[in-house]
């Protein structure tokens, strides 16, 4: 019995080291993962939850040589609660995982199972989230992945073997008090970074001097409430859906109510956000057009204007009626499969 767990050991060790030590190989393999799962599609039995699968696979796996790269490379320097941590990697960890499970839920036991488990899952992630928000100060705006995919260039730019020019370049990024040249990688100092040649050092440019302002600390009881309506919305909306029917305009109109509301309380306040914090608002502002294909509104307007174009688009444009058939017909399935108002 320990033969075979010493090889599966092994087996993870090397595996571990490949994956530290050849993050470009790694990116082609994710990449070739993913994009299985959309030639899955259509192509045998249940392709639907098939392909699921295998793209919720391709995310956990990018998830999961991630935190291989983060550790090997010990890129982890902040503060991070074991709490705070856990949680983030189970609502990650959900977030990928959700669709094929409601579609899995739904082969086996039917519509009951699917909601469910989508009720399950959405009560979860809300308490995960009102848990982040409310007791972990590490936690501002949460994110959607809680845990995004980490930037491997920029981690090996900063584990790259120094150069002599490496402890200038580091303080070069943001704009300092020197430049660059591109053709010799000369480091020059800028001709306005000093008054005058009597108040100037003649160091060399340094961190010190470099201009550094610390992001904005989050807080304030306003722009908390304003996330738990942003937390609180899918439970809101299921809730809604139960009373007034799953394609009522009233569920529709409290989702998109709710989802206004948080984004208008942030945006009086934004000033007092940090730059990953408004790069969160921003990414929360453009998935409001997703209601655009959510019903019922997508059943009364937006069905037959995407009909419309992509007929058009196939009877005008040579070469295109094959593709745009295909799409229209595969645009109920990912209307009805993606574009929910309880996922956030």
């Amino acid at each position: 019995m320990s033969a075979p767990l010493s090889e599966l050991q092994n087996l993870y060790e090397r595996y571990v080291k490949w994956v530290s030590g050849n993050p470009s190989a790694l990116a082609d393999v994710e990449l070739t993962v993913k994009w299985l799962s959309y030639f899955v599609a259509g192509k045998i039995n249940n392709s639907s939850a098939v392909s699921e699968l295998v793209y919720s696979l391709s995310n956990l796996l990018v998830f999961f040589n991630d935190r291989i790269i983060e550790k090997a490379c010990k890129s982890t320097t902040d503060d991070t609660q074991p709490l705070e941590r856990n949680l983030k990697v189970l609502l990650t960890t959900l977030e990928y995982c959700e669709v094929f499970i409601e579609l899995s839920a739904h082969k086996v036991w039917g519509t009951s199972g699917r909601w469910f488990f989508i009720v399950v899952i959405q009560t979860i992630k809300c308490i995960g989230r009102l848990i982040l928000t409310l007791f972990c100060q590490n936690t501002k705006i949460i994110r959607n992945p809680p845990i995004p995919s980490l930037n491997r260039k920029a981690i090996q730019e900063a584990h790259r073997p120094p150069s002599d020019n490496a402890s200038f370049r580091d303080n070069l990024e943001g704009g300092g008090t020197a430049i660059v040249l591109k053709r010799s990688g000369r480091v020059m100092r800028k001709v306005n970074c000093s008054p005058s040649l009597t108040s100037r050092t003649w160091k060399p440019p340094s961190a010190a001097n470099q201009s550094y302002q610390p992001a904005i600390e989050y807080g304030g009881k306003f722009l908390v409430s304003a996330e738990m309506l942003y937390i609180a919305k899918p439970l809101i909306h299921l809730a809604s859906m139960r009373k007034f029917g799953a394609k009522s305009w009233t569920s529709y109109l409290i989702a998109l109510a709710l989802d206004s509301v948080s984004l208008r309380m942030y945006y009086k306040n934004r000033e007092v956000l940090s730059k990953e914090q408004r790069v969160e608002l921003s990414r929360r502002c453009v998935s409001m057009l997703l209601y655009l294909m959510r019903s019922p509104f997508y059943d009364r307007y937006t069905h037959d204007k995407i009909a419309c174009l992509l007929n058009g688009i196939g009877n005008n444009v040579p070469m295109t009626g094959s593709i745009a058939r295909l799409i229209l017909s595969y645009i109920p399935h990912w209307q009805e499969t993606y574009f929910y108002m309880w996922s956030t």
